[in-house]
């Protein structure tokens, strides 16, 4: 597998304006109406052991004493969530993704080989497709899926249709698809963490999968290096737009309870989790207290780096979770 490394996938330019644009964007959503309650239980486990965590851009995060979930509380908006996603922060992101359209595309090319090893061929819908840089990996593969997209950004939308014109395109959020819609598999790549009701999103990507289909996805695991380094001060808390953050454990605990069977959980891109660990290191003393003397030293080492890359995938420790599950052919 190729090294995917930060700043080759995330620009200069994106981590230079992200901060002034999020904040921007989020004063502007928080002037709209907003009568969504707080939440008095975790969205994952049921928790009713709920703690502060932080507030950013202006929006309260919350923490699950008991699976440590990470979410906002209470959440955005139908209206809030309408401008962030149309707003220019959303382009200024979908020109960064252009930016790094090819050093991405490596990510998704390991992705779609796993995807073979479960799916060769049927309906795969991708939902959350952005520019289209899994669109883009998959017409480069040899894979025999029948792909289509859905994704709810006008901006996004008309850049996918620019660039793949004969490519199926749903126009809308998962929910608004067509009830009668029926996919051999479904795909969301870093999306799951924008999803304000998780149970209600998870219920419709079981539904509009056929009996013994596949939902792949990816999403950030807190519970691993860059997040357990960063902490507080980790650039994907980005409220309203990140609004549930998952760990690799109770990630399987949300799947048991739409009525998934979990299959298999991998974090494959330790390269990047120790890029950013390098690359924020000295900038503030609660990191370097969090990542401990030992390892700031060791990490600058390109053989202890390469190591401790390969160890993330081996116990399942790196920064953004590939997972698979399946809905079973009998029992719902």
């Amino acid at each position: 597998m190729k090294k995917i490394v930060f700043d080759d996938i995330h620009t200069q330019d994106k981590q230079q304006r992200l901060k002034a644009m999020m904040t921007q964007v989020a004063t502007e959503t928080r002037l709209l109406p907003n009568d969504n309650t707080k939440l008095n239980a975790c969205p994952v486990c049921d928790g009713k052991h709920i703690e502060f965590y932080l507030q950013q851009y202006g929006y309260d995060l919350d923490c699950c004493r008991s699976c440590q979930h990470l979410f906002t509380n209470p959440m955005p908006s139908a209206a809030q969530l309408d401008h962030y996603y149309n707003s220019d922060m959303k382009a200024f992101e979908n020109d960064f993704f252009s930016a790094s359209f090819e050093q991405r595309i490596p990510i998704f090319s390991y992705r779609i080989q796993r995807i073979g090893d479960y799916l060769q061929r049927g309906r795969l819908l991708d939902v959350g497709s952005a520019i289209g840089i899994f669109v883009e990996a998959m017409a480069r593969s040899d894979s025999a899926l029948s792909l289509e997209c859905c994704e709810p950004s006008r901006d996004a939308c008309q850049r996918l249709s620019q660039r793949y014109p004969a490519m199926p395109l749903h126009a809308c959020w998962l929910q608004d698809m067509d009830a009668d819609a029926s996919y051999d598999a479904i795909s969301l790549w870093d999306t799951l963490e924008h999803i304000v009701d998780i149970e209600a999103f998870g219920a419709t990507v079981r539904r509009l999968l056929k009996p013994g289909g596949y939902w792949f996805f990816s999403t950030p695991n807190t519970r691993s290096l860059e997040w357990s380094v960063a902490g507080k001060q980790h650039v994907q808390l980005l409220p309203p737009g990140h609004v549930n953050l998952f760990n690799k454990d109770n990630i399987q605990l949300y799947l048991q309870r739409l009525g998934f069977h979990w299959v298999s959980l991998e974090t494959p891109n330790g390269s990047l989790d120790v890029s950013y660990v390098q690359k924020i290191l000295g900038s503030n003393p609660e990191i370097d207290a969090n990542m401990g003397g030992f390892i700031k030293h060791n990490i600058q080492s390109s053989s202890f780096a390469d190591t401790l890359a390969e160890l993330l995938v081996k116990e399942r420790l790196g920064g953004n979770m590939f997972v698979v599950a399946h809905r079973p052919i009998h029992g719902g």
